[in-house]
C-alpha cells in the first residue's frame, strides 16, 4: 500500500529552520548587519565605478543583469548605501545592531539638501535616541526632528521652503509607480497643465477621472519631448534614444534597449518610435564594440511629414482633437515590416494613441478619400475624417438676374 502526501518548505528544510524564537531573532539581526555591510559594500562599487568593466551604463543596470534584482530592490540597498556612507554616526548603529534595517529606511527620510549640514553635527545624538524606540517611536521621532530642524535658522534668514519632490520607480510590469509633494506654486502649476491637457474623447469615452489624468500627464511629456527647445529637428526628434539589433526590429514583437536607463522597451513602444524616428546605424566587431558609425535618416522625411500634416490636421484616433504638434507620423504598414514611407501609408496619430494602436494590434486602413477605418480584435468599427483641409468659401446667393 502506497501513502501519498503533499511536503511543504517547512517540511522540507525542516533541519536548518528549526530555531527557537531566540535563534530567529538572533538571525535577523546577523541578516540585518549584513543588510548594512551589503548596502556599503554596493556603494563602494558604486564610487568607484567598477560595474562598468562588465559595460553595465548604470549600477542599477549592473544590479538587474546580474543580480537578476528588480529595479525596487536595487534603489533601495543602494539608497541605504548612500544614507550609511554620509552618515557614519548611522552606519556604526546599523552595524553593531543598535538600529535595525527598518529603523535606517526610515531614517533615510532626514537625508534632505536643506538638512545636510545639521544633520552631520547631530547624527549621533540623534542615532543613540532612535536605538531604544519601536517602529512607531522611530517615524514620530523623525518627523518631529524634521520639524525641529526646519526652526533651527539663523536670525533674519527667511524659511527654507521644502523641496519640491518626486520619486518614481518601475515595478516588475514595467509600469511606473511614485509619489510626489510639490509646493503651492508647483501643485497650482501642475494641475493647471493637467486641467489644460485634459481631453474628452467623444460619446464613447468611458475613462475615470484618474485615467484621463494620466493619460493628460502621458500627452504633457510625449509634447514637451517632441517640441523642447533642445538640438535637434525642428520637431526635436529623436526625443528619446533607443538601441535595437537589426535582427529584432523585423520581427512581429521588436525590442529595444533605452539608452537612457539601460531598461528593456516594450515592443508596443518600440514599434511607435520606429515609425517616426530618426535611424542612425552603427556597425559592430566580432565583439560588440562599435566599429562604425553611418549617418542618421528620417524614416518619414519633414516635407512628407508636412504633407501628411495638412491632410489629417492633428491625432486621426477617434474622438482624439490633439493638434498637429502632439502627433507623430504611423506607417499604416509597419516600417519595419517594409511598410512603405509615402503619402497614402502614413497617418497622424498622438503619442498615447500611437502606442496603443501598437499595443492592441489595430487594423488601420486609408481609403482614398483619406478616411481612415480603425477595426479593433472584437470587431468594433470606427472611421474618422481628415479635419486639415482649410475650409472653403461659402458661395453666395446670385441675385436674380
Amino acid at each position: 500500500m502506497c501513502t501519498l502526501w503533499n511536503m511543504n518548505a517547512l517540511d522540507e528544510y525542516v533541519d536548518q529552520i528549526l530555531l527557537s524564537p531566540a535563534e530567529a531573532l538572533a538571525a535577523v539581526r546577523a541578516w540585518e548587519h549584513q543588510g548594512a555591510l551589503l548596502s556599503l559594500a554596493l556603494r563602494h562599487v558604486e564610487v568607484t565605478g567598477t560595474y562598468g568593466v562588465e559595460g553595465a551604463v548604470s549600477i542599477n543596470a549592473w544590479l538587474r543583469t546580474n543580480a537578476r534584482m528588480s529595479p525596487n530592490v536595487a534603489s533601495a540597498l543602494l539608497s541605504t548605501g548612500r544614507f550609511l556612507d554620509t552618515n557614519t554616526a548611522f552606519a556604526e548603529a546599523a552595524i553593531d545592531g543598535r538600529l535595525s534595517g527598518s529603523q535606517i529606511a526610515i531614517s533615510k527620510q532626514l537625508s534632505h539638501p536643506k538638512d545636510a549640514h545639521l544633520l552631520t553635527q547631530r547624527q549621533a545624538a540623534l542615532a543613540d535616541i532612535l536605538a531604544p524606540l519601536d517602529i512607531d517611536d522611530t517615524k514620530a521621532a523623525v518627523i518631529e526632528w524634521r520639524k525641529q530642524a526646519d526652526a533651527v535658522l539663523d536670525d533674519g534668514v527667511p524659511p527654507i521652503e521644502a523641496p519640491n519632490e518626486l520619486h518614481l520607480a518601475r515595478t516588475l510590469d514595467q509600469r511606473l509607480h511614485g509619489t510626489l509633494s510639490l509646493d503651492d506654486a508647483a501643485a497650482t502649476e501642475l494641475e493647471k497643465a493637467i486641467q489644460t491637457a485634459q481631453t474628452r474623447e467623444g460619446k464613447d469615452d468611458a475613462r475615470s477621472t484618474a485615467e484621463k489624468q494620466g493619460d493628460a500627464l502621458f500627452d504633457i511629456a510625449a509634447f514637451f519631448n517632441a517640441n523642447h527647445d533642445g538640438d535637434g529637428t525642428p520637431r526635436h526628434l529623436p526625443n528619446i534614444s533607443l538601441s535595437a539589433d537589426i535582427s529584432t526590429i523585423t520581427t512581429e514583437t521588436p525590442t529595444a534597449t533605452n539608452d537612457d536607463t539601460g531598461q528593456p522597451v516594450s515592443p508596443a513602444c518600440t514599434s511607435t518610435y520606429l515609425c517616426d524616428c530618426r535611424v542612425h546605424v552603427i556597425l559592430r566587431d566580432a565583439d560588440g564594440a562599435p566599429e562604425k558609425f553611418g549617418r542618421s535618416t528620417y524614416t518619414i522625411p519633414r516635407t512628407l511629414f508636412r504633407q501628411v500634416a495638412a491632410r489629417d490636421g492633428g491625432c486621426r484616433f477617434p474622438g482624439c482633437n490633439r493638434p498637429v504638434r502632439f502627433t507623430d507620423g504611423h506607417h499604416i504598414h509597419h516600417w519595419e515590416h517594409g511598410g512603405p514611407t509615402d503619402y497614402h501609408n502614413i497617418l497622424l496619430l498622438c503619442r498615447r494613441h500611437h502606442t496603443y494602436l501598437h499595443k492592441q494590434k489595430l487594423t488601420v486602413k486609408l481609403r482614398p478619400d483619406a478616411v481612415a477605418e480603425f477595426t479593433w480584435h472584437d470587431g468594433t468599427h470606427r472611421t474618422t475624417t481628415p479635419r486639415g483641409a482649410p475650409p472653403t468659401r461659402r458661395r453666395l446667393p446670385q441675385p436674380p438676374v
